[in-house]
C-alpha cells in the first residue's frame, strides 16, 4: 500500500530511478553491435526505448555495424584493382551492399525517431538551423548585396 499525501522530491527521484532504466543490449549482439546499442540508448532520454523497441534497435545496431565494416572495405579498395578482371564488378557490389545497409539503418532510425528530422517539427527546423549556422542569412545583406 502506498503512502498518503504528497511525496517528497527525494522520494519522487528515487521512484523515477527505479522505474526508468536503460535497456541493456541483448546477449546475441556482437561486441561492436552492443557498443552501438549502448551509445544509442545513452544518447536518448532514459524512457525513450521500451521492451517492444528492442528488435528494431537490435536491427539498427546490426545494420550500423555492417555499414561500418563495409565502409572499411570500400576505403581499403585500391583503384588499381578496378583494372583487374572482375574488379569493377566487385567494387560495385561492395558499394551496393553498403548502400543497402545504410538504407536499412536509416529506416530503423526513422522508425525509432532517432533522426533530427523525426525530432524537430518542420516549423522549428528552420529556426534551429538558423541558430546553429554561421552562414549569413539573406537579411544580413543590404540592398547593395554587401554584408553589414
Amino acid at each position: 500500500m502506498g503512502s498518503r499525501g504528497r511525496q517528497s522530491a527525494d522520494a519522487q527521484a528515487t521512484l523515477a530511478v527505479i522505474e526508468v532504466r536503460r535497456p541493456p543490449p541483448p546477449a546475441d549482439l556482437s561486441e561492436a553491435e552492443a557498443l552501438i546499442w549502448k551509445d544509442v540508448v545513452s544518447s536518448m532520454p532514459a524512457d525513450w526505448f521500451r521492451r517492444a523497441h528492442a528488435p528494431v534497435l537490435a536491427a539498427y545496431c546490426r545494420h550500423t555495424a555492417r555499414a561500418a565494416l563495409l565502409a572499411q572495405q570500400v576505403n581499403a579498395f585500391k583503384p588499381e584493382w578496378l583494372k583487374e578482371p572482375g574488379g569493377l564488378e566487385r567494387f560495385d557490389k561492395m558499394l551496393a551492399m553498403a548502400e543497402r545497409e545504410t538504407r536499412a539503418l536509416t529506416a530503423c532510425a526513422r522508425s525509432m525517431r532517432l533522426t533530427h528530422q523525426a525530432q524537430i517539427r518542420a516549423t522549428g527546423a528552420g529556426t534551429a538551423v538558423g541558430r546553429s549556422s554561421d552562414t549569413p542569412r539573406p537579411w544580413d545583406y543590404g540592398q547593395n548585396g554587401k554584408r553589414g
